[in-house]
């Protein structure tokens, strides 16, 4: 099903049910694997994928649509995962002293923002898309 023998490459996934994550989780294994990552990475981008359909699920449900977007874009040994869900718009927090703001809530973001090189949030219209790249390290 997924290849990845060229140096650009790209896959989607909409995810309806929270079981659908487990196989997000695993296509960022076969991407990742495919496009060189070592295998400490892979599986941080595999956490990554599985925080960020979390987040997207966990607020996506209560406006009564949990469905959404995961795609995986690699080129030239840097992948990016973007998260696209419908819902309200939220902010990252870069500041470290932010950190004790999130007892129960924001530690995913956080463990996202501390795996990858690049974190954005882009608002489109009633979409949100989290973007996140990370480059291979050779």
């Amino acid at each position: 099903m997924i290849g990845f023998s060229s140096e650009i490459d790209r896959q989607a996934l909409i995810i309806y049910r929270a079981d659908d994550i487990v196989f997000a989780k695993g296509i960022t294994k076969k991407i990742a694997e495919s496009a060189g990552f070592s295998e400490h990475d892979t599986v941080l981008l595999q956490l990554v994928a599985e925080e960020a359909c979390m987040n997207a699920f966990e607020h996506g449900f209560p406006l009564g649509k949990c469905d959404f977007e995961i795609a995986w874009f690699v080129e030239a040994g840097i992948m990016e995962i973007t998260v696209c869900q419908n819902g309200e718009v939220f902010e990252l927090h870069h500041d470290p002293a932010s950190k004790t703001k999130f007892l129960s809530h924001g530690r995913g973001l956080l463990l996202i923002q501390g795996i990858m090189d690049e974190v954005k949030l882009i608002p489109t219209g009633s979409n949100l898309t989290l973007l996140m790249r990370k480059g291979r390290r050779d």
